[in-house]
């Protein structure tokens, strides 16, 4: 086996795609298929499922990923110029982030990133914490930027800023109580971005801390369409409120006082232990920075 083939299979088990794959490596999708082939002659393995439109990695793939990556890790550090006066990172980058990120500091981040370090490749998807949770846990993402509630002993979580969740209705919605409360939000339409169990966060430690249960709930997965129901009067929505700064200040929207008030959410950088990289420390530091010029 060679380097070539080593990094064909690395770049197909990450991207999913041979046809990505050849895209990446600037190759034809016939020689990205032909290495892939080749490798798995020489292990006597078959490495991906392709009886579906994505490719899949197989157990015995699955087993040689953690492998190839720290071979390709360590053949990327030999080939970097020695006696460099400015260390230069590079790499690639799948990075999970949650709805209040996207809409605020993420464009900085991604603008100070490529500034500051051209030669980092970033993927983005945007998605709710539990999602980000499920796909850092199948090694399908290698960061995030989200309220994920993980075993330190697997991901190491650095605080990145809290982040302020209001209950907000239209001015209009009428026999909405003065204050919600966990005896009355029983009663009370609820426009939420999850199912309970799927909370993270302020939003799960507000339910069940205060014995909270909610009966009659719209669930959408985005904060904004949540607004926007809740400013047609469909219910009260749980948001975080820099999200909707303009909404309140317009008085299309109001804020509906809780007792208890809503704590705030925590905001992590999370990284696996086990596959933490330059290129992550580095983008979690460029996060920091942003963060903290907000």
């Amino acid at each position: 086996m060679n380097h070539k083939q080593l990094e064909t299979f690395y770049w197909a088990a990450r991207l999913g795609s041979l046809a990505k794959a050849a895209a990446r490596l600037h190759a034809t999708p016939s020689a990205v298929s032909m290495r892939i082939q080749e490798l798995e002659t020489q292990l006597k393995v078959r490495l991906f499922d392709r009886s579906q439109r994505t490719v899949h990695l197989t157990p015995e793939g699955a087993a040689l990923l953690p492998l190839v990556e720290d071979v390709i890790r360590a053949m990327n550090r030999l080939t970097e110029s020695p006696g460099r006066d400015v260390e230069v990172v590079s790499g690639y980058i799948r990075l999970g982030v949650i709805e209040t990120v996207a809409l605020t500091w993420l464009p900085e981040f991604l603008t100070q990133m490529k500034t500051r370090h051209p030669q980092v490749q970033i993927e983005v998807e945007v998605a709710l914490s539990y999602i980000l949770e499920e796909k850092l846990h199948r090694s399908a993402l290698d960061m995030a930027f989200a309220p994920c509630e993980l075993s330190t002993t697997r991901f190491r979580l650095k605080e990145l800023e809290h982040v302020s969740f209001v209950w907000v209705a239209s001015p209009r919605m009428a026999a909405l109580p003065s204050s919600l409360t966990p005896n009355n939000v029983l009663d009370v339409p609820i426009i939420a971005t999850s199912h309970e169990w799927q909370l993270r966060g302020s939003g799960l430690t507000l339910l069940s801390w205060n014995d909270m249960r909610v009966r009659h709930a719209t669930i959408c997965n985005t904060a904004k369409v949540a607004a926007h129901l809740a400013q047609e009067g469909l219910g009260v929505a749980y948001v975080p409120r820099r999200l909707f700064e303009n909404e309140l200040r317009l008085g299309v929207l109001r804020i509906v006082p809780s007792r208890p008030e809503p704590p705030p959410l925590i905001l992590y950088s999370v990284v696996p232990w086990t596959k933490t990289t330059l290129a992550q420390n580095t983008a979690e530091d460029v996060a920091r920075s942003v963060v903290g010029q907000l």
